[in-house]
């Protein structure tokens, strides 16, 4: 349960708010402490506006240390101040086209100001609790199971890998002498994993086992016929708040913004040609 609400909910939230925030979240912070990193041509370029093309830029900058990143943020900024002077002795700045693109950045720039203020800047504590305890806290405990598997091409192999286990045969012993898959040197161990992680057939089979059986009839999977012995099975330990309270943030602000936004749609006269 709680794999699945990170992995599908929460981080398709965080994918929204990043392109709904456009930054403002994290420049907002340092709205205060705003400086002069460069002049060109006696306009002062400041820290605020290489925030912006940070953001822009996102991953593209995560290799770089320190130094290498400021050092390219700032040739770009140089860079597009000179070209953007360039454009205005052309007049580029009057043209239809410029003036409709300057509208839509504005309208972007105020639907990022108003997330920053109105949702953003309201999310508390007591809002990420009351998220957690509906979705995680107060959600019956998964299970678990842990498990290892011996992988082998062929039907047959499986059967005799079956009849060794019959006979008193160690199962990661005959793991790590016979199995393909690549968990066989550790003697085909998996580890823990809950429902969903593993391919349907595997899956249903790993939990129908108890505690200390193993399958005795091959599974087969796209990957070939497997013998599964399962090792544990335990309910699935929920994060506690305090270690997820930030990552949780991005999902508690979707939907503060769904609501405020489905508030404004109800309250407008929305018309779509066709």
């Amino acid at each position: 349960m709680v794999r699945a609400f990170f992995s599908r909910s929460l981080m398709a939230a965080a994918a929204s708010i990043v392109l709904l925030s456009g930054g403002q979240m994290a420049l907002a912070q340092d709205a205060g402490k705003e400086s002069v990193i460069a002049n060109v041509n006696g306009r002062a370029i400041t820290t605020t506006e290489m925030g912006f093309i940070a953001q822009e830029l996102g991953g593209r900058l995560a290799r770089m240390t320190p130094d290498q990143r400021k050092e390219a943020l700032v040739t770009i900024l140089i860079d597009l101040e000179l070209v953007a002077e360039a454009a205005e002795k052309q007049k580029l700045n009057e043209g239809a086209l410029f003036k409709k693109q300057m509208d839509f950045l504005r309208r972007r720039a105020l639907r990022n100001e108003f997330f920053r203020v109105n949702v953003d800047e309201k999310i508390t504590d007591t809002d990420l609790k009351a998220f957690y305890d509906k979705e995680i806290g107060s959600k019956p405990a998964e299970m678990e199971v842990k498990a290892r598997h011996i992988l082998v091409p062929e039907e047959k192999e499986a059967l005799a890998v079956i009849k060794e286990l019959d006979g008193g045969a160690d199962f990661a012993e005959l793991a790590k002498s016979k199995s393909t898959g690549p968990s066989g040197p550790r003697g085909g161990d998996l580890g823990y994993f809950g429902k969903g992680q593993m391919v349907p057939a595997f899956e249903a089979a790993a939990f129908a086992l108890d505690k200390g059986a193993y399958t005795k009839v091959p599974v087969k999977t796209q990957f070939g016929y497997h013998v599964v012995k399962v090792e544990d099975k335990r309910e699935s330990p929920k994060p506690k708040f305090e270690e997820i309270k930030t990552n949780l943030r991005g999902a508690v602000a979707e939907q503060k913004f769904s609501a405020l936004l489905n508030d404004l749609k109800a309250k407008a006269k929305i018309v779509i040609e066709k």
